[in-house]
């Protein structure tokens, strides 16, 4: 995916730490990926079709992380009372 005024090029020292800056709003990564996750949030593209449900996300991830609300996976068990979470958040809010 490309967007304009967005270079395809990597920190060159460690002097040049924020060097990808997002054309929208500005904010700095230190990491060219980081900036193409990003510049996903201003973009109406969702590419990841779940298959179950036909939900659409922009990231991979949150595909992923949603798919398990269909297969019931649930591998984050709590020590003390053994219940069990499909996301490690949510086992730490518990």
């Amino acid at each position: 995916m490309s967007y304009p005024g967005v270079q395809n090029s990597s920190p060159k020292s460690p002097a040049s730490n924020k060097r990808h800056k997002c054309p929208y709003c500005s904010t700095d990564f230190t990491r060219h990926h980081n900036l193409k996750s990003h510049l996903l949030t201003h973009s109406q593209e969702k590419p990841y079709v779940c298959q179950t449900c036909q939900a659409r996300f922009r990231r991979l991830h949150d595909l992923k992380r949603h798919t398990k609300l269909h297969t019931g996976e649930r591998p984050h068990t709590c020590d003390k009372c053994g219940r069990r979470f499909a996301r490690g958040d949510a086992l730490a809010r518990h």
